[in-house]
């Protein structure tokens, strides 16, 4: 893992897609969400009745969310077998966030786009020597099922979640995407803001919606790490899956039928927003030569 600051050097050839026709393009072509699969009943119920096999041989799956649920928040194409993936995709990020010294078990911490609780199980099940997480976990999320899920699912006094009113094509939700979202939280309260792959899902009022909330949110020195489609630093997939193909103001989208699937911005514009906010020490936190993982944007307030 490289932490760099961005340079205005950056090559564009890295941009150059691959002109190579693959099945995994033709199929998003068809559909650019898969989200949005799964608010139909047909496919939940399919991907459903495939994890009941699963959970009847591994206890360790029984207490994961329904797979519609897990597929709806990204799963690396793994439809039908991602239980793992669920389980572990997170450990790698709070390693980071704690021997970085970001946060610790007592912290605070905003989670945007929390989704069906894949970062925040971690918090919610550790427990070394009776040493358990003893701070606040607060997530946001558009989709209202999932936020239910996790409400059932997560104790009240560690862990409270919160519906963000936006719109969004791609996760089945009418709202205006233009008005600006407040987190019901008070302002310098928190220590770590921090989202899995929002920023590839919203365009840019919404971008400037979560970044200005995530700098209220924070107390002094506080940190934000969002995940997120780097032109700058284009993932593996650039040219086959992805290719950004298309622009919306300073957004550059996979499908303009559905833009919010795959959103994609460069280095410069986010720092420019972040900077304008009042946020400092911007950095982006990628793993060289194009991997899987998305780069962090990484800002102190």
């Amino acid at each position: 893992m490289e932490i760099m600051a961005y340079s205005s050097t950056t090559p564009d050839r890295a941009l150059a897609p691959s002109q190579r026709i693959s099945f995994d393009r033709a199929i998003r072509k068809i559909f650019p969400s898969t989200s949005k699969l799964t608010f139909n009943p047909l496919f939940k119920a399919a991907v459903n009745a495939f994890d009941l096999f699963p959970k009847l041989v591994f206890p360790e799956f029984r207490n994961l969310p329904p797979n519609h649920l897990r597929v709806r928040i990204g799963v690396g194409n793994r439809i039908l077998n991602n239980q793992v993936h669920f389980l572990t995709h997170a450990r790698d990020f709070w390693m980071f966030v704690f021997t970085e010294k970001l946060a610790d078990r007592t912290s605070s911490i905003v989670d945007i786009g929390s989704g069906c609780g894949r970062w925040a199980h971690w918090l919610r099940d550790y427990n070394f020597r009776g040493r358990t997480f003893t701070g606040r976990y607060i997530g946001v999320d558009i989709d209202a099922e999932a936020i239910a899920w996790c409400e059932k699912h997560y104790d009240a006094e560690r862990f409270r979640f919160h519906h963000s009113s936006h719109a969004s094509v791609s996760y089945n939700q009418a709202g205006d995407a233009t008005s600006h979202y407040t987190v019901p939280e008070p302002d310098g309260t928190v220590d770590l803001v921090v989202s899995n792959s929002l920023l590839t899902h919203v365009l840019e009022a919404e971008v400037v919606n979560y970044l200005t909330e995530s700098y209220r949110l924070l107390k002094s020195g506080g940190a934000i790490m969002h995940s997120h489609f780097n032109l700058d630093f284009p993932p593996a997939t650039y040219g086959t899956r992805h290719t950004f193909q298309h622009t919306i103001g300073n957004a550059r989208v996979e499908s303009m039928d559905q833009p919010e699937a795959a959103v994609a911005y460069r280095t410069e514009y986010l720092f420019k927003v972040c900077r304008e906010i009042g946020f400092k020490g911007c950095e982006i936190v990628h793993m060289p030569g194009g991997a899987q993982h998305q780069p962090i944007l990484l800002c102190k307030k």
